[in-house]
Order: C-alpha cells, then structure tokens, then sequence
C-alpha cells in the first residue's frame, strides 16, 4: 500500500494528540493500514507549526492553510482549528481532491453541516468527524451488546460529559467563549460527545423535549485585560425523545467543579443494561436481566484483545488503555478506510451533521421554552 501523505491544519493541543496518534498506528497496526507520511503542518500562529515540525516529526511547515489544502504532495487534511474555520477549509480541501479528517463539532450549525455532506459525497473522498469516543472499545462493546440484543429492547438511555476546567472565573477570554467562533460552548464542545455516543447506541433521536443552558461566568478577560461577554453556555441539560420510543438525558458542563474527565452513559433495556464511564475507561458494566435473582447485579468486563479496537495494543486484558490510544484507534480506522476507499468505520461527516441537527433541536428548544422537533435532512 502507498504511503498516506498528510496535511495538518491546527498545531495546537489536539493537532499534538493527532501527530502522536499517527506515528503509534504505524508502530501498532503497520501490517495491516497504510504508512503514514506527515508531510505538512500549519497553523494560525506559525510558532506552533515551527514546533510541530521539530517536535512532533512534520516533514514542513506552512504559512497558510490554502498551502496544505493545495499542495501536490498532501493526500488527507486533518483539521484542528477553532470551529469556525472547519467549513472553509474542508471545502477548500475537497476542492483540490483531499481525503478530509475534521475534529468535532463538524460545524457550527447542521446547514453548514449539510454543506460539507454534500461536497463530501460530490468529492467521493473519504471524510470522517473526530468522534473518538464511540470507537474506544468498551463503548464498541456495548454497542456490540445492543445490536445482540443482550439487553433487549432499549427503554431509557442518559449519558453526561462533566470536567472543570472551564469552572474558574480567571480562565482567560478565548474563541471557545465566543458564540459566533464556537457556535455553542459545553454543549458543542463535550455535549456533541454525549449526543453522538446515545445516537450510536441508541438509535436517533427524534425530539427535544426539554432544555435549558446556563452560564456561571458572564465575562472573561481578553488578551488586552478588559472584560470580554462570554457569550456560550457553560452547562446544558437535555430530557430527549428517541425514534425508537425510548427516552433519555444528557448533562453537558466544563464547570462542573470536581469532574475532571467525568464521559460516562447507562443504556437501560427491557432485559439487560450497560454502564460506562471513562474515569474507568477500561471497564465496562453488564447487567443481565436474564440470569436468576440469587446472581444477578452489574459484572465488570475488562477491556483486552478480544475487543474490537484493543486488538494489536496490549495482549492482556485490564493492562490499561488511554487517552492517546483512542486517538490512535480512531487513526487505525481512518487509515483502513483510506486503504479501502470509503468509511468502513468510524463516524463519517453524515454522524456530524446528525449530532449537529440535534444540537440545533437544543438550541431553538432553549429559545422557545418547548420542545423541538429534531429536523433530519436528506443527504
């Protein structure tokens, strides 16, 4: 198989996670994805890119993103910058024939969403959203359960994403307070986490029946020292309706003062449920119903090998995956998809636009104080 050649655009913070992800799929899983070739790397402050091509193994850095989405030698553009800027340059990148690889939220709203489905599909390129959660392998494993029909038919399914990093008042004014760069603040930023893994395990959701946003910090300081209005939520809370008939809620917050990395779900059904929690990331919780009263209660499978996505990283179960490990599961993936040519796994762009239809329900449901209709758009 040829050689990938990649094109970074955004070499902060999450552009690190990826550099480091790409080099650990070759060392893990190099019989069996393509090599990788890092081959460009920009970034709005050309300080990082310079950085990332000493540190992080980047062949070169460049002074524009137009440079990497144009360049002869770049077969996939990896996208990692502030939400805004996600549509312009995937489309860009479609336009000169590029794979695209965007982090999440695809973008700011499910029409500009629809827009980059759209382009994909003319493209006939791979593109794929940085849903990583969905792929670690206990999360694949209870989806594994469901489609099994372990726990029989799903009744109720509640998932919540808190940290606290956001929670103090001296974090300083940036782009992910700003709704007209970020779209929407917990709620897109960790929110979209909680909405895309329900819709993976629970099937679409239909309404919002409920929702409120609050902010706990009303402004910030900007670079210049003058208080800035933060103008995104820093918490949100959703009651929604499935297409199934089922019901569920989601808590979204990164002022959630204690929780540090607190992803977790329950997915309950009429003869069994699963539990997750990513404080516990290599754990998953199994209730069969089915099994007699004397021995019933949650029992803990470990993640090892025999799940999908471990395989090739540890051969032992319970010896710990990580953070950086699901950045290079999702890689794994994303690479096997550019071998075959489509999106074999993985969230795609359409899984984007799902996640954002419903965050789009949430908002106008906070505006009107009623419940909204999630609006599903043909692609």
């Amino acid at each position: 198989m040829a050689a990938v050649r990649i094109g970074l655009v955004g070499a902060g913070f999450m552009g690190k996670i990826h550099s480091i992800a790409y080099r650990n799929a070759g060392m893990l899983f190099g019989a069996e994805i393509p090599a990788v070739d890092t081959v460009a790397v920009t970034d709005f402050d050309p300080t990082l890119a310079d950085r990332a091509v000493a540190n992080w193994g980047w062949s070169r850095s460049e002074r524009s993103w137009q440079d990497v989405t144009a360049a002869d030698d770049v077969d996939v553009v990896d996208i990692c910058t502030p939400n805004d800027n996600h549509v312009d340059i995937a489309l860009d990148a479609f336009h000169h024939g590029k794979h695209v690889l965007c982090e999440k939220p695809l973008a700011l709203d499910a029409e500009s969403c629809l827009r980059l489905c759209q382009a994909a599909a003319a493209s006939d390129r791979v593109a794929q959203v940085g849903f990583v959660y969905r792929q670690w392998p206990a999360v694949a494993m209870a989806r594994q359960l469901v489609d099994e029909g372990a726990i029989g038919t799903i009744r109720t399914a509640r998932a919540q994403f808190l940290l606290d990093y956001n929670g103090n008042p001296d974090v300083p004014m940036s782009w992910r307070f700003d709704k007209v760069r970020a779209g929407s603040g917990a709620l897109g930023d960790v929110g979209s986490h909680c909405i895309d893994l329900l819709q993976y395990l629970a099937g679409p959701i239909s309404t919002v029946a409920a929702a409120r946003m609050q902010r706990f910090v009303d402004q910030r300081r900007g670079a210049d020292g003058n208080l800035v209005d933060v103008t995104v939520d820093d918490q949100t809370e959703i009651l929604a309706d499935f297409e199934s008939g089922a019901t569920g809620t989601i808590l979204a917050s990164w002022a959630g003062t204690g929780h540090k990395c607190d992803l977790g779900f329950e997915v309950i059904g009429s003869r069994g449920s699963v539990a997750f929690s990513w404080q516990r990331s290599n754990e998953l919780q199994f209730f069969d119903g089915t099994e007699p009263q004397d021995r019933q209660g949650y029992r803990t499978i470990f993640v090892g090998p025999a799940h999908p996505g471990a395989d090739g990283i540890h051969t032992v179960a319970a010896q710990g995956l990580g953070y950086t490990d699901a950045f290079t599961i999702a890689a794994r993936n994303t690479l096997r998809n550019l071998a075959a040519g489509k999106v074999l796994s993985g969230p795609s762009f359409v899984d984007g636009l799902r996640v954002a239809e419903v965050t789009d329900a949430v908002i106008a449901a906070v505006a009107s104080g009623s419940s909204e209709p999630v609006v599903r758009r043909a692609v």
